[in-house]
């Protein structure tokens, strides 16, 4: 599969519309409408078939992530009640269409034969890449499963950081640019657009030049006080509301 010369990586929509709509916007004036979606399209927030719904017709493809998993039916085990809450919650408000078209959703995936798409990490589809012994662990494998493979895109932990060529990055609360070497092994995370937890209320998502060689986060202002407000609304734990203007 050949791949465009800029392609948008999003993941952790996490049911935020507001987010999203500011996201597809910033695509479409910049003529990037190649959309790789990571995982998590739902949970915490709450307007999940708005978003869902938006990365069906908007993504070219898209993972599996573990709230969709939860939704799907598997065991939610050492979840938080909040957390079991919304599960139960977006059950209910998904279509059987919806259900369905995320069911059939792949937990990673080889895209392009240039990039490893994940959710958690290259060993492990829930495994958090935040600490050296995951991240040296998660390099080994790619290294090992993956053999000319250079990027590696994996979400879940709703930090932005670029690890490669020996330093992790991870200060990404406005938007810039890396450039990359071109062979050296990456793995990148975008960071989340639906509950960033960097200390950055931003919403942040990722753009891969394939031509430039470079990755840029990008970190844009979204309207969180209306995603907080439809949480209220819906009666679901008033603290994911709050967290959202505090990144964290």
């Amino acid at each position: 599969m050949g791949l465009p010369e800029r392609i948008a990586i999003i993941t952790d929509l996490h049911a935020n519309f507001e987010a999203m709509k500011v996201i597809l916007d910033w695509l479409a004036k910049e003529r990037i409408d190649h959309i790789i979606c990571l995982g998590d399209i739902i949970g915490y927030n709450a307007s999940p078939s708005e978003v869902t719904y938006l990365a069906w017709q908007r993504c070219a493809f898209s993972l599996k992530g573990n709230h969709e998993r939860y939704v799907l039916g598997m065991e939610a085990k050492g979840v938080k009640e909040e957390k079991l809450e919304v599960i139960r919650w977006t059950q209910e408000q998904l279509s059987k269409q919806y259900i369905s078209w995320l069911g059939t959703l792949p937990d990673y995936h080889l895209y392009g034969d240039v990039i490893l798409l994940v959710h958690g990490s290259p060993r492990d589809p829930d495994e958090y890449l935040l600490n050296n012994d995951s991240i040296s662990k998660g390099f080994k494998y790619l290294k090992d499963n993956y053999p000319g493979v250079p990027l590696c895109f994996f979400g879940h932990s709703h930090y932005p950081m670029v690890i490669g060529n020996n330093k992790v990055d991870s200060s990404f609360t406005e938007t810039r640019t890396i450039p990359l070497v071109r062979d050296k092994t990456y793995m990148i995370n975008p960071g989340s657009v639906g509950q960033p937890r960097d200390r950055c209320a931003k919403t942040a998502f990722g753009v891969m030049d394939f031509k430039k060689w470079e990755f840029t986060c990008v970190r844009l202002d979204y309207d969180h006080e209306t995603t907080a407000a439809r949480i209220k609304e819906a009666g679901l734990d008033p603290s994911l509301a709050t967290r959202l203007s505090r990144g964290r």
